[in-house]
């Protein structure tokens, strides 16, 4: 899958990381990590469903 979490930061939170042509690029961030995992779950279901 082309997403993952980061590691927390104390000011931003956990970011959401995005691979693009083999590097990592921070998309997004979430104050929780259950967000940040719910985030990466809907992302990646509206790219392979646009109907959802």
């Amino acid at each position: 899958m082309p997403y993952k979490i980061g590691k927390k930061t104390k000011s931003k939170g956990w970011p959401i990381l995005k691979n693009e042509h083999g590097a990592w690029k921070v998309i997004a961030h979430s104050d929780g990590k259950n967000k940040a995992q719910a985030s990466i779950r809907a992302r990646h279901a509206g790219k392979h469903n646009p109907n959802w």
